[in-house]
């Protein structure tokens, strides 16, 4: 089934007529299998939103438990200091593999949803980032943007040691995109964004007056949230 969507978000038609599966990420997926990516494609002046779905297959997409996947879990040893949890779900497939990164506060239970699904045509991996999930979270260490894409380089030449597709959600996608633009060895084949975030202090740039009007505020937060009492308050309410 194809949805289209104009550029106010009112459905135009959920028709298929050509039959086509063009705008699809992974093409192959489509048929009789549930596909899980899409991508958006203009017309003119309309947006569309592409998504195909097999109804009489979507009852029976397999979902992992928790608990199977900690129990399917292993570690390595970043730069011989840090314990990384990452998961594997091998496949005879020749596609490239891909690596799923999840976003701020989540880890790798986020794609439970995903990973069987994308498992029959290919060899997934999924990890938990520095600081999040299972993996170490050292304190003092000097967590950046830059620090998580470093992390999944190596990860790409030590562990699964082939050109991986990148699959990022929110910050995760952001750090598959500055893995991919410091990549110098091959390593990134692709990179797919989901709810991709912004820079994490894109509140320093202040050509935009609307931002120069924020500068007050932004300041006061970042004070506010330097002062242990506080940030720890507002960490202990948001993960509630």
């Amino acid at each position: 089934m194809k949805f289209e969507w104009n550029k106010n978000n009112k459905q135009l038609s959920d028709g298929n007529k050509d039959g086509g599966c063009h705008g699809l990420a992974f093409p192959h997926l489509y048929g009789n299998k549930l596909p899980v990516l899409g991508r958006g494609y203009g017309v003119g002046n309309r947006s569309f939103i592409t998504c195909y779905v097999d109804p009489s297959t979507e009852s029976r997409v397999s979902v992992l438990g928790v608990s199977q996947i900690k129990e399917q879990c292993s570690k390595w040893q970043w730069k011989g200091r840090y314990s990384i949890n990452y998961f594997v779900s091998s496949s005879s497939s020749t596609n490239p593999p891909l690596l799923l990164v999840h976003g701020f506060g989540a880890s790798i239970p986020h794609w439970r949803r995903n990973i069987d699904t994308l498992a029959q045509d290919y060899t997934v991996y999924a990890i938990d980032l520095l600081g999040f999930g299972a993996s170490d979270k050292p304190q003092g260490f000097s967590y950046s943007m830059e620090a998580w894409a470093e992390l999944i380089l190596d990860f790409l030449n030590e562990v699964v040691q082939k050109p991986t597709v990148l699959i990022g959600n929110s910050v995760g996608s952001l750090a598959c995109v500055i893995a991919a633009s410091e990549s110098s060895q091959n390593l990134v084949r692709g990179i797919v964004l989901l709810n991709c975030a912004g820079g994490m202090n894109n509140k320093a740039i202040v050509d935009d007056w609307r931002i120069k009007l924020l500068l007050p505020l932004l300041w006061l937060v970042d004070f506010l949230l330097k002062q242990r009492r506080i940030a720890t308050a507002v960490f202990e309410r948001a993960k509630q």
